[in-house]
């Protein structure tokens, strides 16, 4: 009995971590194909301007991440977990098989980047609640005291979409495969999440949930009022965890080339080797988190990335293989110590029959608005600058207002436990 009862909570967990894996592959594969696929839906005639048009839609999910967030919230909090994650990734495999039919610039014009900036805040809609609803469905099925190093877990599964992502663009770099394969990655992705439906089929609701207060159909707003300082501070959380992975991960393969001798599948390898190391860190992470605590890892992580900031990025000028390398290190690991214990620290922020629709709205509002647009607003700022260090200049300030946070929250976690 108890081998089979701990085969079905097994179960649930992967049931929960195969979306999440399945959603950070389609967006590290947008943003890792950035370079590569944007000459083929806007005009090559001006690459850099292309690539930064492609980068812009990235933060597009601002517009419909936050409807699938209240959608799927909504339906998570009042129907059950289960149900909600069921539907968001049936939609997400559709649509990221879909993106693999889209037709190219050359042959439709201007209704290629129309055609995928649609595709892309359909996919944003109906991922906006998978993430974090996974992260809740497997945390809500842990034990208290494991939750740090189980969040850090499912971390380590958004590296592994993000790796396959990674590793794929790579291969496919190094034998000038793009144009061709690219197209493949997205098929790909859409199959792979069908095992998960299956999963997801034979799930149940955690005892925590199912004990919850009673479930009312509550207004958004008003749910939105009630929890508005835990909902201001998970935005600005989640949006410096995803501004450090966007700079590490996304806009370094772009920019690197821009300011060194690199080329991008040079760039592209560097890349898939920090993502094994970013995976490999987070459950370590987790375990610190549950051994010195989970705010003051944060802090910790947060204040050391604003210090940082600048001479990092001025360090990137025509710089070497190894000091790139070094660089990128240094930002992921400060990334991944922050965000190890992220799921565990946002549950505690909010009670269970609110969760699912504030932590998405809030890890929605957060990426989009702060995180997403790191890219394009970094390149646009080294544009009209010229200067190596501009980056920094965006993590020194999210960097602060994290700090800022964390200690807040931290404060008044001490004054709790000391009354």
């Amino acid at each position: 009995m108890g081998l089979y009862f701990g085969y079905t909570i097994c179960m649930k967990k992967l049931s929960g971590l195969i979306g999440n894996i399945l959603d950070h592959y389609d967006s590290a594969l947008f943003g890792l194909l950035a370079p590569f696929i944007a000459c083929l839906f806007f005009d090559a005639q001006d690459p850099v301007s292309a690539l930064i048009l492609t980068y812009c839609m990235l933060p597009l999910g601002i517009v419909s991440r936050p409807l699938g967030a209240l959608f799927f919230g909504r339906i998570g909090d009042l129907y059950g977990r289960r149900q909600a994650l069921f539907y968001s990734l049936l939609g997400m495999a559709v649509v990221t098989a879909g993106i693999g039919f889209l037709p190219l610039y050359r042959e439709v014009g201007w209704w290629a980047p129309v055609c995928l900036a649609g595709a892309r805040l359909l996919q944003g809609f109906l991922a906006a609640g998978e993430t974090t609803g996974g992260a809740i469905f497997v945390l809500e099925h842990t034990v208290a005291q494991k939750r740090s190093f189980m969040s850090s877990v499912f971390d380590a599964s958004s590296m592994f979409g993000i790796l396959m992502a990674s590793g794929l663009v790579a291969w496919l770099s190094s034998y000038e495969l793009i144009e061709v394969g690219w197209r493949a990655l997205y098929w790909g992705g859409g199959v792979t999440a069908l095992f998960g439906i299956y999963l997801r089929l034979r799930g149940t609701e955690s005892r925590e949930f199912v004990q919850s207060e009673p479930r009312v159909n509550t207004r958004w707003i008003d749910m939105v009022r009630k929890h508005k300082k835990a909902l201001g501070a998970i935005v600005v959380v989640s949006g410096f965890t995803y501004t450090t992975y966007a700079l590490s991960v996304t806009l370094m393969n772009g920019y690197v080339p821009l300011v060194t001798t690199l080329t991008k599948p040079e760039v592209m390898k560097i890349n898939t080797l920090l993502l094994v190391a970013d995976m490999l860190l987070l459950p370590f992470f987790g375990w610190v988190a549950e051994r010195f605590g989970k705010e003051k890892l944060m802090l910790v992580a947060a204040v050391c990335a604003t210090a940082t900031a600048l001479p990092l990025f001025s360090l990137l000028d025509h710089s070497s293989w190894g000091t790139v390398t070094a660089i990128r290190l240094m930002i992921i690991t400060l990334g991944v110590a922050f965000a190890a214990p992220y799921h565990a620290w946002t549950l505690e922020q909010v009670p269970p029959e609110a969760r699912y629709t504030i932590l998405s709205l809030g890890r929605t509002l957060g990426s989009q608005l702060i995180g997403a647009p790191t890219a394009a607003l970094c390149l646009w700022l080294y544009q009209q600058t010229g200067w190596c260090f501009s980056p920094g200049i965006y993590l020194l300030m999210i960097g602060c207002a994290a700090s800022v946070v964390i200690y807040q929250q931290q404060k008044k976690t001490i004054e709790a436990k000391e009354l």
